[in-house]
């Protein structure tokens, strides 16, 4: 199963970017956990210092925007894969 988090502390962007990726995860298909991280300890803990930030199994893939469907499908088919 892939781990999905998405940092960020509830903002407009970040239920954007939760969404994005639930559509994602249906359209490729995968089993997917998806996690949102609001915690400011936890935010800085980890480093990110723009947000919405997406991590997947512990890689950071994006960083103070909303990611496409595309890129997140994208990158769920390549880990799926590994």
């Amino acid at each position: 199963m892939i781990k999905i988090e998405v940092f960020g502390p509830g903002c407009h962007r970040c239920h954007a970017t939760q969404e994005t990726i639930r559509k994602a995860i249906e359209a490729a298909g995968v089993e997917a956990m998806l996690t949102h991280i609001s915690d400011p300890r936890e935010i800085a803990k980890n480093r990110v210092f723009f947000t919405p930030a997406v991590r997947i199994d512990g890689e950071m893939k994006s960083t103070g925007r909303v990611p496409t469907a595309e890129e997140i499908s994208k990158w769920l088919i390549e880990r799926a894969a590994a």
